[in-house]
């Protein structure tokens, strides 16, 4: 997946972290929106249903480096944010890798924003709770067919079977 956006050239002077929604449907990577047997010939690939809420993307800026300060608007500089491209397979596959071109520009596209970073984990926001463990059935399966077989030889060794 690939997504480009401007984002305010000074945002790169400091570690900035910017929030930006990403559209539904991305450009392709592998064949830059031309259409591929990876994209089904669209030349775009969903990241979401189309009743789904959109999905808000937070990332911290690169510093600027001193290449990006000696062209005129500067060069685009891409961000690889893994587990944001596509939808997850039927497979249980994970989502794929999205590459981000964020291009130094005067004027930010609509839609990003800067926004302050969360820097103390008391600060943050509240985190789901853990996920309750499940029973791991094939372990109890597999202790209940060794304690038969220890039974039965018991049996044999005793006389009784």
């Amino acid at each position: 997946m690939r997504h480009r956006i401007r984002v305010d050239k000074h945002w790169f002077d400091e570690p900035a972290t910017i929030e930006l929604e990403l559209p539904r449907n991305l450009a392709c990577a592998a064949c830059e929106g031309g259409g591929c047997d990876n994209c089904e010939r669209s030349g775009a690939i969903s990241i979401r249903g189309r009743k789904e809420p959109a999905e808000l993307l937070r990332i911290t800026l690169p510093r600027r480096d001193v290449d990006l300060e000696t062209t005129g608007s500067g060069r685009s500089v891409v961000v690889r944010i893994p587990g944001r491209g596509g939808i997850a397979d039927k497979d249980d596959l994970p989502r794929g890798m999205l590459l981000l071109q964020l291009v130094p520009a005067d004027e930010p596209d609509a839609g990003v924003c800067r926004v302050e970073p969360v820097l103390a984990p008391d600060v943050a926001a509240p985190s789901e709770p853990p996920p309750q463990a499940r029973p791991n059935w094939s372990l109890y399966l597999a202790v209940a067919v060794i304690l038969w077989i220890l039974l039965l030889i018991w049996l044999r060794l005793s006389g009784r079977g």
